[in-house]
């Protein structure tokens, strides 16, 4: 797995220690790597590039999750 993408898993493992989500997965197709995340009893993805000169870092990532969970609210 490269770097950048374990910096994503790392993110996503805070979040979860946090209470932020409840469970995650990686998984991808042809394009991305996709993280996929539960937040109360849902599944949710944001896509993590395969590339690291692409602006989807750990914050990108991050961002988008808390993103998604605001916008269930």
């Amino acid at each position: 797995m490269e770097r950048h993408v374990r910096e994503v898993k790392k993110v996503a493992e805070e979040m979860k220690r946090s209470g932020e989500i409840e469970a995650f997965s990686f998984g991808h197709d042809k394009k991305h790597h996709l993280i996929e995340f539960q937040v109360r009893g849902k599944w949710m993805s944001v896509p993590v590039s395969v590339s690291p000169r692409t602006p989807y870092s750990a914050n990108y990532a991050r961002q988008q999750i808390r993103r998604r969970i605001r916008a269930m609210s």
